[in-house]
């Protein structure tokens, strides 16, 4: 089978899954015989920051090369092959608690990316549009852009769902995944792999007997799997649970203005229009709807990974019946557990929902936009990350970055662009994005000191050599001349169909993009032989320690993350 057959039957799959939602899909586990896809799979992670991080047994992608492909097909037709437990680290979350990562070896790393690509095609077309995490063309963002649209809600329900990727039931997932697929090997290969098990710190075996590890390359799309049933319960208690077409009028408004008309009507006095005046004050001030109207109701709702909101037009009562149905879907259907202490039921116009890091609430008392979604940033949360990394004191006054005092200007600089375009780009679209004006204060104000003790200079001097923007010439790896500055802001005017824009362009159908070119079938870059190539990487330069191997500044000078070289050079380097 070659590249563009293998191509045909992925683009295959896919058409046949986006025209019928219900197709059974048949012979997935021959398409893993083939060696192209483990090519595009290398081609779609081999430069990903996880690369390069050893699994359990020592071994990461670095020495790619074909025979782990052969090695792996022949294990797979005899189904011999039984994936290795994940290496476990630790890290941190924001409320004190710790996150388990897993880290599979090289081969998995391989064979997990040529499972989620196989299933992209079968499920990707079809997931909800609630559904916004861990999937190509959308975002946080995506979601923001649904939400905006919830004009008149009353209530929010922010979801959270208690240790979900912890949690999934894997004889559940199975039996979801048959609903679409008939093929038992490929089954029982996923099942392999959530069931590999995970060396924790003290190198100790531990089984999995539920839960999808975070870090396996498939894990998000299984998750996104598992959970669309969650959005295909919403979408239909929507369906059932909402009433009406719009809300029945306020007989106080009516009444307030059928006076009004009554006066318009007779003989113009002075009388009669300060009584106007004052009947369009009070009309000002009362809804046009009875917003208690039991015959109109709505529920809205978005999902982004394991967080969901729920939009309520209708009384408390009812979204606490919503909260309960939820739970009770979660427990009964799925056996996951939702944490009732985090699963905030909020007023729309008196607090804030926090969801993704933004806070959303309803308009301002204005008439015009009462009932508008204002979403916005969380600019106390940025300054704080900024102070957590050096850039501010808690008060969010500008300090120097002083771990970055060692290193060239345009590495400053570079940092402070990431910076910026990291923190600001989430608040483009937001209500409040002129105080991101702030933020941007704070990293320009950090570069400059960082700078100005660099070379025991002033601010003023800084500012007089490098420009207000610190604009920094250079010489880069190749001795080619180059300019860095940083990416300020003119100014920070809201762009109104931000969020708008990117969830019209996630709608358009998603094709997706393989690279079926392999590497080693480059000539050794050392000696130029075609024999027996693997792949060499390096970390990205940022994890590097400078000066290191002649080898590695010889690929950081050519900018590769990953050379072709023969197993003979590989052994000697």
């Amino acid at each position: 089978m070659n590249q563009t057959r293998l191509l045909k039957k992925l683009e295959g799959f896919r058409k046949r899954n986006s025209t019928n939602s219900k197709f059974i899909n048949k012979d997935l586990y021959r398409l893993l015989y083939d060696e192209d896809i483990y090519i595009i799979a290398y081609n779609a992670i081999k430069s990903n920051h996880g690369a390069e991080t050893k699994g359990a047994d020592g071994t990461s992608l670095d020495g790619f090369c074909m025979e782990w492909v052969y090695e792996m097909i022949s294990n797979l037709r005899n189904e011999s092959y039984n994936p290795l437990p994940n290496k476990t680290q630790l890290i941190p979350k924001k409320n004190g608690k710790m996150r388990k990562l897993g880290f599979p070896n090289g081969k998995d790393k391989l064979l997990q990316e040529a499972v989620r690509i196989i299933l992209e095609c079968i499920y990707e077309p079809t997931f909800s549009d609630y559904s916004h995490g861990f999937r190509p063309q959308r975002s946080t963002h995506t979601a923001m852009a649904q939400i905006e649209n919830w004009h008149g809600t009353s209530w929010f329900i922010e979801g959270d769902i208690s240790a979900c990727f912890d949690e999934i039931d894997h004889r559940i997932l199975e039996s979801i995944l048959r609903e679409r697929i008939a093929d038992e090997r490929f089954i029982r290969l996923i099942n392999k792999m959530l069931r590999a098990g995970y060396f924790d710190m003290q190198h100790e075996y531990h089984r999995t007997d539920s839960g999808a590890p975070q870090g396996s390359t498939c894990s998000p799309i299984l998750a996104n799997v598992y959970l669309d049933k969650l959005d295909r319960f919403m979408s239909e208690v929507a369906k059932c649970e909402n009433l009406g077409k719009k809300r029945r009028k306020s007989s106080a408004y009516t009444r307030i203005q059928y006076q009004i008309q009554k006066l318009h009507k007779g003989e113009y006095t002075a009388e009669n229009g300060e009584q106007i005046r004052q009947l369009v004050r009070i009309r000002k001030s009362q809804p046009s709807v009875d917003m208690f109207d039991p015959k109109f109701r709505r529920l809205r709702y978005v999902r982004y990974a394991d967080d969901f909101l729920v939009g309520v037009t209708a009384s408390m009562q009812y979204s606490k019946s919503v909260r309960d149905e939820i739970k009770q879907f979660l427990l009964e259907t799925l056996n996951l557990r939702l944490n009732l202490e985090k699963t905030k039921i909020t007023h729309a116009h008196n607090e804030k929902a926090f969801f993704l890091g933004y806070f959303i609430h309803r308009g301002n008392k204005a008439s015009q936009n009462k009932g508008n979604i204002h979403i916005k940033a969380n600019i106390n949360g940025m300054i704080q990350k900024l102070h957590q990394n050096g850039l501010c004191n808690s008060e969010g006054f500008p300090n120097g970055i002083t771990n970055f005092i060692p290193l060239p200007p345009e590495k400053i600089v570079n940092y402070g662009n990431q910076v910026l375009r990291g923190l600001i780009n989430q608040a483009v679209g937001c209500t409040n994005f002129y105080n991101c004006d702030r933020i941007q204060y704070i990293v320009q104000f950090a570069v400059a000191k960082t700078l100005a003790r660099k070379y025991d200079i002033s601010m003023k001097k800084v500012f007089t050599k490098f420009g207000s923007s610190i604009r920094v010439d250079y010489l880069n790896e190749n001795n080619k001349e180059r300019r860095t500055q940083l990416a300020l802001y003119p100014n920070f005017k809201r762009r109104r169909n931000y969020f708008y824009t990117l969830l019209t362009a996630s709608r358009t159908p998603f094709t997706p993009i393989y690279n079926p070119r392999n590497p080693t079938k480059q000539p050794c870059t050392l000696c130029e032989s075609i024999n027996d190539i693997c792949m060499l990487h390096r970390k990205p330069v940022n994890l590097i320690s400078r000066p290191s191997k002649p080898i590695i500044e010889y690929m950081i000078q050519i900018n590769r993350r990953q050379i072709p070289v023969c197993k003979l050079c590989y052994n000697l380097l």
